[in-house]
């Protein structure tokens, strides 16, 4: 009876976690129909310190700094600082090569957050700049790219991101899940969210701020996902993060098993981190001042967790059930329907995302249709760092390769 009574709840728990599941699904469907909002051409052109963070990063470093350098952005309202971080290779002086301005970090950094709290912190005192944007080592940036962010932090928005693609797409079906994964991202969360008036979700690169927009506490991350923890400091404090679909750029994504759990295992301590340090003081804001925005923006995070203990519950329950006596005839239908719908939900986001997506060069169809097992990778990095945490932040190299 024990037994079956644990099933029950375990059958019960999966329900209500799909609540949660169910929540995104709805904001997806609304926010499609929703048209976008257009920001006007602004009148003036804010000044950008754009900060790239690079630890031994000197095959690649030349790329997002030329690309920058590139665009049709006013030089005299930009300035390119690469952040070399710890270096013991050719990065600082190919950054300067390539026309950046190179800060070198010699003391010990914990992660990437812990970079650009030092590089912010001396933008700050520095002075003279209206906004920061923020990407990585490896990014290409479009020659728009300043212009339309420029144009979205003047008519009434702090925090945007951009639109992310693979440069490296059809490489092989790993980088292929990450470039359904990033199309997922900008089509089925940021621009729906950003079409409802919802907040969007930074994703560790693409992205920039008002100087304003941080407040009397600057810039302090702590956990090893800067880009969600500053999104959820923002949404507590009232601010949200804009999509905007015509800021594009493209990094390179891991190729390899090893790489790709790393970086996963990595994503989901920090997320497991968000959610210890931040739920108490976002139930707080919540209560004190209730809203959609804020209610959706901590459930969106919560969203992939939620899948992960799906597929957990369901198993134990499986097993459970066989173990009490119960029919097979009877359990199986239900677990391989549950475990069903959730691949079908996995493949039919990645089809659509992939769909919707404006990009000219997408993965490879064995990329799309094998989606849900990148999906259940993750959700198994979800579960397993609920036991055993990644402990230190290690970087993922870059070869500068691209498909």
């Amino acid at each position: 009876m024990a037994d079956i009574t644990a099933a029950l709840v375990l059958d019960l728990l999966c329900c209500a976690l799909s609540v949660v599941f169910m929540w995104s699904t709805l904001i997806v469907l609304i926010g499609l129909v929703k048209a976008p909002r257009r920001h006007p051409k602004a009148s003036r052109h804010l000044r950008f310190a754009i900060l790239i963070c690079a630890r031994n990063e000197e095959s690649v470093i030349r790329m997002p700094v030329k690309s920058i350098a590139m665009g049709k952005y006013p030089a005299e309202s930009r300035e390119v600082f690469v952040l070399a971080d710890n270096c013991t290779d050719d990065t600082a002086r190919r950054a300067w090569e390539a026309g950046a301005t190179v800060w070198e970090k010699t003391s010990p950094s914990s992660g990437k957050g812990d970079v650009l709290k030092w590089g912010i912190e001396r933008i700050c005192a520095f002075g003279g700049f209206d906004a920061i944007a923020v990407f990585d080592a490896d990014n290409v940036v479009a020659d728009n790219w300043l212009d339309v962010v420029n144009d979205a932090l003047q008519d009434g928005e702090c925090v945007v991101t951009g639109c992310r693609h693979a440069s490296n797409a059809t490489a092989n079906v790993i980088s292929g899940w990450y470039s359904v994964y990033w199309d997922v991202m900008n089509e089925l969360s940021n621009r729906v969210r950003t079409n409802l008036g919802l907040s969007g979700k930074l994703t560790g690169t693409g992205f920039a701020f008002l100087v304003s927009a941080l407040g009397e506490e600057g810039w302090n991350t702590r956990t090893m996902v800067e880009d969600v923890e500053f999104t959820v400091q923002g949404n507590i404090a009232g601010r949200r993060v804009a999509y905007v679909p015509d800021a594009h750029y493209a990094d390179e994504q891991p190729v390899e098993t090893v790489l790709m759990w790393r970086q996963l295992r990595r994503w989901a301590t920090g997320g497991w981190q968000v959610v210890r340090l931040y739920s108490w003081p976002w139930l707080k804001a919540l209560l004190r001042r209730p809203s959609l925005r804020l209610f959706d923006s901590y459930f969106a995070i919560l969203t992939g967790m939620s899948v992960a203990f799906i597929l957990l519950f369901n198993v134990v329950a499986l097993f459970v059930k066989l173990f009490s006596g119960a029919a097979a005839g009877s359990t199986l239908p239900i677990f391989f329907g549950i475990l069903g719908f959730v691949f079908l939900m996995g493949w039919f986001t990645a089809v659509s995302a992939v769909a919707l997506s404006q990009k000219k060069r997408r993965p490879g169809w064995v990329a799309v249709l094998t989606f849900p097992i990148f999906s259940l990778i993750l959700s198994g990095a979800v579960l397993f760092t609920l036991v055993h945490p990644t402990r230190r932040w290690k970087p993922i190299p870059h070869s500068g390769k691209t498909s």
